[in-house]
């Protein structure tokens, strides 16, 4: 029983883990997207101001 308990706990915490790190690189994704996003829009103004 000790031992079954023990690892439930322990599968817990690694799949806590997978899933921070997880969040961690979708964050990070999310902002080099909002980068390119605001790059593209200021591209976008200083070409209509050309104009």
């Amino acid at each position: 029983m000790k031992t079954f308990f023990f690892a439930v706990v322990l599968s817990v915490l690694i799949i806590a883990l997978i899933v921070t790190v997880l969040i961690k690189q979708e964050q990070q994704s999310m902002f080099r997207l909002k980068d390119v996003c605001i790059r593209l829009m200021q591209k976008f103004d200083s070409w209509q101001m050309m104009r």
